[in-house]
């Protein structure tokens, strides 16, 4: 019983959690940095691409959904609507998706950092998070334009988009937790999590409209942390509505749950890191 009540205060111990990640915010910092700029090091182009890239994917998205394929959610909507649509869905999902993979290797990568017993190891998955969520910034900045040109004004419901950053990091952070512990010990981590993550992502309303999903699935669809974080954002840039209080205080409390859930595990797990690899 004491053994159980231990636990479960370990788990809940948030302000601990905040402590450790706050003590090492500068290590945080500097490694985010040196990931985010490492996609691009070596490039002609540098950092420019952070942004030229994801300027180009809307181009390509708009162009291909808006006027090719002429996708529309109703006979007088904008032909750039469904653009502005896929896009709110495509880039936390790109950002979640990238930080999930790439946990998978993430601990084996960094192998001779596992022997160095001062080294924080739990910081490695935050690092892969803040990175991925540099550039769905960056993106979502570039998206702002787009959203006013289709809705005619910007919503003051932008001004919430930074909480749902937060959120997703939470959520992100705790899921990377999760997967870079569990690769160390499954080596067929990898194969398995592209596997779970193309299911998830076609459970996840981000190329479709939610209200073609039958009455009788749409409970995947609530009980999906990413559905309902990608929500979120449709409704701060394409409608300006505020979450119900209810649905948002449902989301925190998934979000919030799976980064310390993530966080104890990855601590419980990481002891034996040495010994596998």
């Amino acid at each position: 019983m004491a053994t159980l009540i231990r636990y479960v205060r370990d788990l809940f111990n948030l302000p601990g959690v905040i402590r450790n990640l706050v003590r090492h915010r500068e290590l945080i910092r500097v490694m985010t940095w040196r990931n985010f700029s490492a996609r691009y090091r070596g490039s002609f182009g540098g950092l420019f691409w952070s942004v030229f890239q994801p300027m180009v994917m809307m181009v390509i998205y708009t162009v291909v959904f808006s006027l090719f394929l002429k996708v529309r959610f109703s006979t007088d909507a904008s032909p750039f609507t469904f653009a502005v649509y896929l896009l709110c869905g495509l880039l936390p999902w790109q950002a979640f998706s990238e930080g999930v993979h790439t946990s998978a290797i993430l601990i084996r990568a960094n192998a001779n950092l596992v022997k160095r017993v001062v080294f924080p190891l739990e910081i490695l998955p935050v690092n892969l998070t803040l990175a991925a969520i540099i550039q769905q910034f960056i993106g979502m900045v570039l998206l702002v334009p787009l959203a006013w040109l289709v809705t005619g004004h910007l919503h003051v419901t932008l001004l919430f988009v930074p909480v749902i950053l937060a959120l997703q990091v939470l959520f992100s952070t705790g899921v990377n937790w999760i997967v870079a512990s569990l690769a160390v010990y499954l080596p067929d981590m990898g194969p398995l999590i592209s596997l779970v993550l193309t299911a998830w992502m076609f459970l996840t309303p981000i190329f479709y409209p939610e209200d073609v999903v039958p009455p009788q699935a749409i409970i995947i669809f609530r009980l999906n942390p990413m559905a309902r974080l990608v929500n979120l954002y449709r409704n701060a840039f394409m409608i300006g509505l505020l979450p119900d209080l209810r649905d948002l205080l449902g989301t925190i409390g998934v979000c919030l749950l799976t980064f310390l859930v993530g966080y104890f595990w990855f601590m419980r797990l990481k002891k034996g890191f040495a010994d596998v690899l």
